[in-house]
């Protein structure tokens, strides 16, 4: 039983209260006891709302949703059924929109048997069949139980009135949930359950990228390429054909049309204009012009139509977009389609766990290795990014920008002298100087010289201080921008901008380095009102050691999505670096193998 104060609450709204009191809410419209009927779906007489009351008194919802959801949404759905003064919630045509939008589960990334613990069949017929009062009025709120467990799939975990949330876009949400329960039980599932989903741009186009790709499994989906030499560009291949079709089944555009086709074989195959000197040459020149043309036909020729393909494949697979078919490439071309669907449904989930957009935010993945400013639902501003080597991760995480620090020092960190710094300062004291560190004692704060410290003592990295001053050679290069948490990580600048160059860019300790920090920076002073962007790029190029407090703090969200989509609904696979998808395990990875049609066994088929 709920403490005094709190079933106080509740009962002053029943039906028993209100007759002993005398009292009624002139706002409630009145409806007749037919109308309430057809309503709720059961008699308006007392006994199921009293054991409806009853039951909510009695901590039912707890007993069953404990642990599913948070107890504010029980909090939620115990006032709904205040706000009917303990009627029954579902009517007939809500309970079986309930159930039609249990099937389409799948359509948001979720699984029904993860998502509900009751046959929903079961309850309807026992809450408009059963002829006990206290069953139908446990049918009713164990639908009511269904949907909030929908509700917190969908939301990535729902709290009712923003409790413990971050934004004021959050609880004007979830304020909202005894309304829209008693909406879904009037019919309105859809509606009252997708007001609870993440409102992120990415969120919505994995929503139809999910679509997609489970039309293209429904299809059959595609075949594995089976091992063998790299193929380069002009190559003849045996699986150049399985390469192409595995290629167009996923919407790359690989097959060259019949028109261009004898266009190039004609193109081939024309002779040069008729001169003394080509006269001579006719017999070389018929058989260079069949062979041209033969390579032109050939299906399983590495054209230049299929490498363009092949380039587009790698870039949206986070592999070097070379156009050479080797073993990266072949993985990434294996992958199964089921564990592509079960990926995109990973990164709605997480993004489900990111809560409400909020207007003005930086999204930094680390899979996509990208950086990205976005306002009012669009994105503003995109960088490269390097981020923790896979010894050293870059940790998930959000947070607020507080400020940033023109050409800043390096404090280096406790780990980092001890793993990096310590080794080289043994060899060679004078390490520090042509690293530009100045080092200090802690105990003392006094600056000391490098050749005066023990560097062979592993103590060493906690007792000094080593600071790099700002400069050409900085790790952090020309800013750093500052979100204080318990990681220590933040995004900065580089002075090896080569590294940006590369599809694969986990390089630093933990960090995020930007590839135009100066930018990302003056995006963020953008309206601050304290900050000046202008005034930050000067202190940048006067090399001005300076520090910007913003007005505004910008939430920051260091994700790990291995699936994004482009503006133009194009999905990106990024290779998952730190092997942190643990849900794709739950499906073949690889496609089944592509085998090739026997001619000789086919020929005997046929006979046969």
């Amino acid at each position: 039983m709920k403490p005094f104060l709190l079933t106080a609450l509740i009962a002053t709204a029943s039906p028993v209260a209100l007759a002993q009191q005398g009292l009624g809410d002139p706002t409630v419209p009145t409806t007749s006891e037919a109308e309430q009927a057809k309503m709720a779906g059961a008699s308006a007489k007392a006994p199921i709302p009293r054991a409806i009351e009853a039951a909510v008194m009695d901590d039912w919802m707890e007993s069953k949703l404990a642990g599913d959801v948070h107890p504010s949404v029980i909090e939620g759905a115990r006032r709904a059924y205040a706000q009917t003064l303990f009627k029954p919630v579902w009517t007939e045509r809500g309970a079986k929109a309930l159930k039609a939008f249990s099937r389409d589960l799948f359509e948001y990334g979720l699984t029904p048997n993860d998502v509900l613990d009751a046959n929903l069949q079961t309850l309807i017929s026992q809450r408009f069949e059963a002829r006990d009062d206290a069953e139908r009025a446990e049918a009713d709120l164990a639908l009511s139980a269904a949907w909030l467990r929908m509700a917190a799939a969908i939301s990535g975990g729902m709290r009712d009135e923003g409790e413990a949330e971050s934004s004021e876009i959050d609880a004007a949400t979830y304020s909202a949930l005894p309304e829209n329960l008693i909406a879904a039980g009037n019919g309105k599932v859809k509606s009252a359950l997708e007001a609870y989903e993440p409102d992120f741009p990415q969120y919505d186009r994995l929503k139809d990228a999910l679509a997609t790709y489970r039309e293209i499994r429904a299809e059959g989906g595609w075949l594995a390429i089976p091992d063998g030499e790299v193929i380069e560009a002009g190559n003849t291949d045996p699986r150049i054909p399985a390469i192409r079709e595995r290629l167009e089944t996923e919407g790359y555009d690989a097959n060259r049309s019949l028109i261009a086709l004898v266009a190039s074989a004609i193109e081939a195959g024309s002779a040069p204009e008729t001169t003394e000197d080509s006269v001579r040459a006719n017999a070389d020149i018929d058989v260079l012009d069949a062979e041209s043309v033969e390579r032109e036909v050939n299906p399983e020729v590495y054209d230049e139509k299929l490498v363009e393909a092949v380039k587009t494949f790698q870039s949206r697979h986070g592999i070097e977009p070379d156009g050479v078919i080797g073993p990266a490439t072949l993985e990434a071309m294996n992958e199964s389609i089921d564990s592509k669907i079960a990926r995109i449904a990973d990164s709605m989930d997480r993004w489900r766990h990111q809560g409400k957009a909020d207007r003005k935010y930086v999204w930094t993945n680390i899979p996509s290795y990208t950086a990205e400013g976005w306002k009012n639902g669009r994105r503003e501003i995109s960088m490269k990014t390097i981020v923790g080597m896979e010894s050293r991760e870059t940790p998930i995480f959000s947070d607020e920008i507080e400020y940033v620090v023109a050409n800043p020092n390096w404090y280096a960190p406790v780990s980092i002298v001890k793993r990096d710094k310590l080794p080289k300062l043994e060899q060679d004291p004078g390490y520090a100087r042509r690293g530009n560190y100045k080092i200090y004692d802690r105990s003392t704060g006094a600056e000391v010289s490098a050749y005066s410290v023990n560097w062979n003592d592993p103590s060493s990295a906690e007792k000094y201080r080593l600071v790099q001053q700002s400069g050409s050679g900085n790790a952090l290069g020309e800013l750093k921008i500052m979100f204080p948490n318990q990681y220590s990580v933040y995004l900065h600048g580089t002075p090896d901008d080569s590294l940006f160059d590369r599809a694969e860019r986990a390089f630093s300790s933990g960090c995020v380095r930007l590839e135009r920090p100066t930018e990302m920076a003056q995006w963020l002073a953008e309206g601050d009102g304290e900050a000046d962007p202008d005034t930050l790029e000067e202190a940048v190029e006067a090399k001005a050691h300076e520090r910007f407090e913003f007005a505004s703090r910008v939430p920051v969200h260091i994700t790990y999505m291995t699936v994004t989509v482009n503006d133009d609904g194009t999905v990106n696979f990024w290779r998952d670096i730190y092997d942190r998808t643990e849900g794709i395990r739950q499906v073949e990875k690889f496609a089944p193998l592509y085998q090739p049609e026997d001619p000789i066994t086919t020929a005997q088929m046929k006979q046969g």
